[in-house]
């Protein structure tokens, strides 16, 4: 799919489920095992307040702050890096770093902003040592 046609993942209005308005922890599974299922989250904001709250796996007892993303959640193209490293645990930022840095350059050649993406992590903590995450 291309274009129009390509379904807008981060756009929650459409989704079979409708969201929340409140974050039910009841319905957040503890054990990190088990996926957390769709339309528990109505916005970004409630996924970065859950995101800096879970200790679900032990990355949340050693991360500074969690890293959920920046730019246009609704962007038609989304950048995706493996975790945060030490700047972007610091700042709550991903792509903060050198790499950030490198990676503004790159965008900012062929004319996209912020705007026009999505920035994230695979994961949303720094895994200690900077280590790859697992």
């Amino acid at each position: 799919m291309a274009g129009d046609d390509q379904m807008d993942l981060f756009n929650l209005s459409e989704t079979a489920v409708p969201p929340s308005k409140d974050i039910n922890p009841d319905l957040i599974p503890t054990d990190v095992k088990v996926p957390i299922p769709p339309g528990i989250y109505s916005s970004m904001e409630q996924i970065k307040i859950h995101c800096n709250q879970c200790y679900r796996c032990d990355l949340g007892t050693t991360r500074t702050n969690a890293v959920v993303g920046r730019g246009n959640p609704h962007a038609d193209l989304m950048i995706v890096g493996e975790g945060p490293g030490q700047n972007e645990d610091e700042t709550g930022l991903p792509f903060v770093g050198k790499a950030g840095q490198l990676l503004d350059k790159i965008l900012e050649s062929v004319q996209l902003t912020e705007e026009d993406v999505f920035i994230g992590n695979i994961v949303k903590c720094r895994p200690p040592g900077n280590r790859t995450p697992t």
